[in-house]
């Protein structure tokens, strides 16, 4: 069965990611910076649909760092997330 933890065993990870997720950007280092992620609303993430829709998503930024890749929602954004003009507004796949 394919859970919360199995899709946690089969995510990519990358230097790009917070550190809370086995990268290497610090969130919340300096204090004057953003550090939106996913979850913020990002006009690139195309989110699963259910039971995963609130927490994951896929990249579809072309060039980032996450591109086609599954995406926890609070594991990465600093330099590649874009807010949508409505945040409640998610595209599921």
């Amino acid at each position: 069965m394919i859970d919360r933890k199995h899709l946690f065993r089969v995510l990519r990870l990358l230097p790009t990611d917070y550190t809370d997720y086995g990268g290497s950007v610090v969130r919340w280092e300096k204090e004057d910076e953003s550090y939106s992620d996913c979850s913020c609303g990002c006009k690139w993430a195309l989110w699963l649909d259910k039971p995963f829709q609130s927490d994951w998503c896929v990249c579809t930024k072309t060039g980032a760092p996450r591109c086609g890749l599954l995406t926890f929602e609070h594991m990465t954004g600093k330099d590649c997330f874009e807010p949508k003009q409505d945040a409640t507004d998610r595209m599921t796949i």
